[in-house]
């Protein structure tokens, strides 16, 4: 079993914090953005743990040995082509995670417990956590809806309507060695298909998202099924993201949108 840890964006919705550092670098409560999920990785049974860096590589550090490779187009792709940047570790059951998102060990554990080829974390109670952070729930949101509950068939797409959120993507998936298969295949026929022009929501094969990825398995006939958790993760995207989190940790209300592990 394989972690790998997308570390590789610019970050600039950050601001200052990630002027010399990428967002996975941040510190919060003591420890890196990294370091905490890659001792969740541990603490789950998950002993190989691969970083793909990027923008301000040379300032990524942890806290234990990982495997390291780096984006040389960080600037000019996306997701996708970052995950392939490491695709000689792409075998066997593998868990990816994006690096600005901290998860509870639960979390990590219901998704390396999943059964499914390809399952994506999804929180079907996030409102509460976007009322908090937001002061609404329809800001930042895209598509993810389900069909009996567990099989997803719209994901990824901006702007989506009341019917179209029956959860939230949270950044952390797993597939088995069927599923990887299935999303290399799925992977190079778009690549074939679309490489130099718009795919899914991107306006650029190469600037693809994770979600691009997802929905283009969907539409070719892939199962991709929810692995469904009540809160329990953070997500540190912009510099409020961060002072938010920071204020909860200091007030005591981080627990009741994501218990960290803090020892």
């Amino acid at each position: 079993m394989t972690g790998i840890i997308l570390a590789a964006g610019m970050g600039t919705r950050l601001g200052a914090l990630t002027r010399d550092r990428p967002k996975a670098m941040l510190e919060f409560e003591g420890r890196t953005l990294l370091d905490h999920q890659v001792a969740a990785y541990r603490r789950c049974g998950v002993e190989r743990v691969v970083v793909i860096g990027g923008y301000r590589d040379d300032t990524i550090r942890c806290d234990g040995g990982v495997v390291r490779y780096r984006n040389p187009a960080y600037d000019r792709t996306n997701m996708v082509e970052s995950l392939m940047c490491a695709r000689e570790e792409l075998s066997g059951t593998v868990l990816l995670s994006y690096g600005d998102v901290l998860f509870e060990d639960r979390v990590l554990d219901a998704a390396i417990r999943s059964t499914s080829a390809i399952g994506v974390t999804v929180d079907t109670d996030w409102r509460p956590y976007w009322q908090a952070r937001y002061g609404d729930t329809t800001t930042d949101t895209e598509t993810l809806r389900m069909a009996d509950g567990q099989r997803i068939v719209r994901i990824g797409q901006p702007d989506p309507g009341p019917d179209d959120l029956d959860a939230r993507y949270v950044g952390l998936l797993r597939f088995s060695d069927t599923g990887i298969g299935q999303l290399l295949a799925v992977y190079d026929g778009a690549r074939a298909a679309h490489d130099g022009g718009p795919w899914q929501t991107s306006s650029r094969f190469e600037q693809g998202y994770l979600t691009d990825l997802l929905q283009e398995a969907i539409d070719q006939g892939v199962e991709v099924e929810a692995v469904p958790t009540e809160r329990g993760w953070l997500e540190f995207d912009t510099t409020g993201d961060y002072e938010l989190a920071a204020r909860w940790a200091r007030e005591g209300q981080l627990r009741e949108f994501c218990a960290l592990h803090l020892g």
